[in-house]
């Protein structure tokens, strides 16, 4: 009979695993189990870290006598692994989104986020598998693959993609930067202080857009190079709604919910190849056309506590902030149905509360079923409209 992991219940069946990664090595014990590591939630037994995920494979065996079964909704470190381990009366370690446990301006090795975020050793782009978070890494020692990085102007960086010979394409890191709002992953840069000295951390951002140019290779052979074009970001917005432009074609020019909500979905799009204009102007236009929509979608009523808007703003409108659920950043465009019109308390609550990553979800939830309702009713008055 098929059984699955989550029916593992024998604590000393978990204390036999541990016995065993402790004689087999990290390593060793994984690639026994055929598991890989944990980085997000780890087990703490007697001072030691273990991979929570790879402990609880070979537990249900050692209490089976058999494999577990492992649907494919249920990768390492899954919620459901903690949740098992903890209540079996295990310390479950949860490490920090890196976007929140960072310092700007600090200077870290790369051996040290390695072990703490997972990720290579190797200069270039990290993509990691269990955090919201993307390494960038920028340093002189790129220049001679024909890299060339730097600030185009104040919270604009120019960050050339990855690959050493032949034209650049949308693969690998490339790719993750170009669809990272799709994604829902942060951006995070490090400057490589050169060799010894470690990475500074230059904080979090976004890409508003990309271009192709010509440059050579590590060869000198000319070739097809990327280079985005990055917005430096902060956990609290940097536009003002009640200061923007009412000009023609501005987010306030739009009248119905439909028009509001079509422009922040197009704003929303994966980032395109660079058009001529400012990029920092265009970044901060498509990501207002996503906090006029959610904050006429709310009508004045906090999305997350559901009470009033606490004050009006010098323009008559009521007092609500952006707030985007599934990144640390609350600047930029993002999808609709993850970004919440809030109260400030309920903002700082979900930033810095006890119970923030509850109210946070909580927000999800109700912002999608509102955000699904309307796609619904769309496609509806789509088809109504070809009959």
């Amino acid at each position: 009979m098929n059984q699955y992991i989550t029916e593992l219940t024998d604590p000393n069946a978990v204390r036999q695993a541990i016995a065993e990664c402790d004689q087999l090595g990290r390593d060793g014990f994984l690639k026994k189990h055929n598991c890989k590591r944990s980085w997000k939630h780890r087990l703490e037994y007697n001072g030691n870290l273990y991979d929570s995920d790879a402990i609880a494979t070979a537990a249900f065996s050692i209490q089976h006598q058999r494999k577990p079964r492992r649907p494919r909704e249920l990768p390492g470190s899954h919620p459901d692994i903690k949740s098992l381990l903890a209540h079996l009366g295990f310390l479950i370690v949860t490490t920090p989104n890196p976007s929140t446990e960072l310092v700007i301006g600090d200077v870290y090795k790369r051996v040290q986020l390695a072990a703490r975020y997972g990720g290579s050793l190797q200069p270039g782009i990290w993509t990691l598998s269990q955090f919201p978070s993307i390494f960038l890494f920028t340093g002189a020692s790129g220049e001679a693959y024909g890299y060339s990085d730097g600030w185009l102007e104040k919270d604009v960086f120019r960050y050339t993609g990855e690959g050493q010979e032949g034209d650049m394409k949308f693969t690998k890191g490339n790719l993750a930067i170009r669809d990272h709002y799709k994604n829902q992953k942060d951006l995070l840069l490090f400057k490589d202080l050169g060799k010894g000295n470690g990475v500074s951390f230059e904080g979090c951002f976004q890409c508003a857009s990309w271009e192709e140019v010509r440059g050579k290779d590590k060869n000198k052979v000319e070739r097809k190079v990327i280079v985005f074009q990055l917005i430096a970001t902060t956990d609290t917005p940097s536009f003002s709604y009640a200061t923007t432009p009412r000009s023609a074609g501005s987010p306030d020019s739009y009248k119905t919910h439909a028009e509001l909500r079509d422009a922040a979905l197009i704003a929303a799009e994966t980032p395109s190849q660079q058009k001529q204009g400012n990029t920092k102007r265009t970044w901060y236009e498509r990501s207002q056309h996503v906090k006029t929509y959610v904050l006429a979608r709310a009508n004045g009523i906090c999305e997350a506590c559901k009470s009033d808007a606490p004050f009006m703003r010098l323009d008559g409108t009521p007092y609500l902030e952006p707030h985007h659920t599934q990144r640390m950043a609350d600047d930029g465009p993002d999808h609709p149905q993850w970004v919440g019109a809030i109260c400030p308390n309920c903002h700082r609550r979900i930033h810095s509360g006890v119970d923030g990553k509850q109210w946070n979800e909580q927000l999800q939830l109700h912002i999608k079923a509102l955000e699904d309702r309307f796609t619904n009713e769309a496609t509806q008055q789509s088809q109504r409209l070809k009959s």
